[in-house]
């Protein structure tokens, strides 16, 4: 699944100028927000709610408000960041007209044509947040494009975090750095995933 979204940078977009450009975005965005999942061990919903302004990029870090309203820091590999780099260098010229501080902005957009009640198409809804749910979607539409249709449901956002505590535990074998990366307020939440590791 991973490699698939490595390659949706590549992937083939539509000759329509405006629906190549909301589709060359989603690919870059998918990408990003797939391997950002994968290797931070973010939930969705704080995934989704990021800031370009909560990166730093220098450090590949980024402190968030939690689960619990807890203070985390999480750590981007330099494979989720390049994909972010990507994703934000392409979506420089929107991010322009924003009129906003660029660290105010949302890490993750729509990319879709807006649409007024009735149906009427209202141009493009350059700022509207991805929501928990659209997360969610992005992941199950990619896990169907990746897998095919049998796989729909057998990996979701909640795998990745699997994903990142397994890959913790496996590289250091210490349940605390795992607890602590994973920002779990009980090491026994931590240790259900030790099983993911035997």
């Amino acid at each position: 699944m991973l490699d698939y979204a490595e390659r949706l940078a590549e992937a083939p977009v539509e000759n329509d100028l405006q629906r190549r450009r909301n589709m060359r975005f989603r690919n870059l965005r998918d990408r990003a927000f797939l391997l950002t999942l994968a290797y931070t061990g973010l939930r969705v919903h704080e995934a989704c709610q990021m800031r370009r302004g909560d990166l730093d990029w220098n450090d590949g870090k980024a402190i968030l408000i939690g689960k619990g309203d807890k203070q985390a820091v999480i750590r981007f590999s330099t494979r989720s960041l390049d994909a972010l780099r990507d994703y934000l260098a392409a979506r420089a010229p929107l991010d322009s007209s924003a009129r906003k501080p660029l660290g105010s902005l949302l890490l993750f957009l729509r990319h879709d044509p807006g649409v007024k009640k009735g149906g009427a198409t209202c141009g493009d809804s350059q700022f509207r947040p991805i929501s928990t749910e659209t997360g969610r979607d992005i992941v199950r539409l990619r896990v169907v494009e990746a897998l095919g249709p049998a796989a729909a449901g057998t990996i979701t956002p909640h795998s990745s975090r699997h994903y990142f505590v397994t890959i913790v535990l496996r590289s250091s074998g210490n349940l605390k750095v795992a607890q602590a990366l994973a920002c779990h307020s009980n090491i026994s939440t931590t240790s259900l995933y030790t099983h993911l590791v035997d």
